[in-house]
């Protein structure tokens, strides 16, 4: 798993390679490309070849791995010359430090370029259970298309790809699936065919050059092209950071990219070339541009006024921004003290009672009247909150404890653990179809943990990042209490996922 900023390195496959079980009947067919090429070039000495066909179209996708932030610029480029990309998204990553965030995506879309999936949490699938291996392909997917985004693409992290993975990504109702290293590439595979074949004849496992490296240059990047265009098909290029010294192996500078696109760009405009998506190239159905998403600035934007008439809540506050969204959605009111002014008490943990408020503000106070007779043995009619309680429960999303005799309790002043909040969170999204992954986000949350799928839902739809460790792992804390200012960060993550 990663969570740094560094991308993932995705070591290139070659003839000298121990060639994987699902490889070796494409290395088999480069022996019989090279036999081809050696034919070819007999027949042209004697003179056959004059009658030969041009060369196929040559179609071109850029393609970007993971999400990373200096994509964006890269996006920027791409416009300015009227060409357009495919960007593989790894969604625990979006809005994470150095990634891009949900708003950017639209942007993108925007822009006509294409959104594609790129795993939950960018694992090596080879390694994964086929359950597992279906979480990381389906879940991504999902919530990619929650977003608004219509995703068909895939592309497998690390380039790692075994039956149990494709199966996985076509039974997700993936169109496609890209690996690396099966076309010639600057420092590898000279044997290999120049270009991918349209259609592919292996679309789960469509082929591409390696991964385009620190190492490429001008000449590296234009010979793909050209050499694509002997044959004419289908040439995906993949780029990471478009960025300087980001990283020692997979950064390319941001004037080395636009002198690449430029060429590009004016390879197209004489015809001898096409850039199209990954989409675009397969002859998938045009994507129409996505509603506009909250951007991680509150949606509606609220005055700084709702937090900062909260005297505890200064504007250099952890979570200001969330907590001023809450205050302008009229989810919380705060206290009035004493002395007239208003407060919010962030450090304060969060009780049953006030979060089933919190809930039923948060779905616009609907219509709703209590039942005279409560659901629950230790909340009756007189108590705060009863309402909103009362609706909770009737909405599934809480089920309180079962006591033994057939009653149930809700424990309306006990604290909210985390754990209880991913389970809340959740069951008033509907309760979504989702399979949790074989290994967690969280080196404290396992499979056998109480609400251990509620917990990986609610990250991988960035709900919840949860805690770096001193060691760079990442916890999740689940039996630690809600404090309300993190209770402000996690409704206002929902709404960002799931915008009224």
């Amino acid at each position: 798993m990663r969570w740094s900023n560094q991308p993932v390195r995705k070591p290139a496959r070659c003839v000298a390679d121990p060639p994987e079980p699902l490889a070796e009947g494409r290395h088999g067919r480069r022996w019989v490309a090279v036999l081809g090429a050696l034919l070819l070039a007999v027949s042209t000495v004697a003179g056959v070849a004059g009658t030969s066909k041009a060369a196929a179209p040559t179609i071109v996708s850029l393609t970007f791995d993971d999400g990373l932030g200096s994509q964006l610029a890269a996006a920027q480029e791409l416009k300015a010359h009227g060409l357009v990309g495919t960007f593989f998204i790894t969604t625990s990553f979006v809005g994470q430090s150095g990634f891009l965030t949900q708003a950017n995506l639209n942007t993108l879309v925007a822009d006509g370029n294409e959104i594609g999936g790129h795993s939950v949490t960018h694992p090596d699938m080879t390694t994964l259970s086929a359950a597992a291996a279906s979480a990381e392909a389906c879940n991504s997917k999902s919530t990619l298309e929650a977003w608004g985004f219509t995703v068909r693409n895939f592309a497998y992290p690390f380039a790692a790809v075994n039956q149990t993975a494709q199966n996985a990504v076509s039974g997700c109702g993936y169109s496609s699936s890209r690996g690396l290293g099966d076309i010639r590439s600057p420092a590898s595979c000279a044997d290999c065919p120049v270009a991918e074949t349209l259609p592919p004849q292996e679309p789960m496992v469509t082929k591409a050059p390696d991964q385009v490296a620190a190492t490429w240059t001008l000449a590296d990047l234009q010979a793909t092209v050209t050499n694509a265009e002997t044959t004419g098909g289908w040439l995906q290029l993949t780029f990471h950071e478009i960025a300087n010294g980001t990283d020692p192996s997979l950064s390319i500078s941001p004037a080395l990219f636009k002198e690449f696109v430029t060429w590009l760009a004016a390879r197209t405009a004489n015809g001898t070339t096409s850039v199209r998506t990954v989409a675009q190239a397969l002859g998938q159905s045009p994507v129409t541009s996505p509603p506009p998403s909250p951007s991680p600035s509150p949606s509606p934007t609220p005055s700084p006024s709702p937090a900062g008439s909260f005297t505890d809540v200064p504007a250099n506050s952890q979570f200001y921004t969330e907590i001023s969204w809450l205050a302008s959605q009229g989810i919380s009111t705060g206290w009035v003290e004493a002395n007239g002014t208003s407060t919010y008490r962030p450090a304060l943990a969060v009780n049953r009672d006030a979060m089933a408020a919190f809930m039923y503000r948060l779905a616009g106070s609907p219509a709703y009247t209590p039942p005279g007779t409560s659901p629950f043995i230790d909340v009756t009619p007189q108590t705060q909150f009863y309402k909103e309680i009362a609706w909770l429960a009737s909405k599934g999303i809480s089920t309180g404890w079962d006591e033994g005799n057939g009653a149930k309790s809700y424990r309306p002043l006990q604290t909210v653990n985390r754990d209880a909040m991913a389970a809340f969170m959740y069951r008033f999204a509907g309760s979504p179809a989702y399979n949790a992954p074989g290994a967690s986000l969280f080196t404290d949350v396992v499979p056998q943990t109480q609400f251990y799928k509620e917990i990986n839902w609610l990250a991988s739809m960035n709900i919840s990042t949860g805690w770096v460790e001193g060691n760079g792992t990442r916890t999740f804390r689940p039996v630690q209490s809600v404090n309300r200012d993190a209770m402000a960060a996690f409704m206002y993550r929902y709404n960002n996922a799931f915008p009224a």
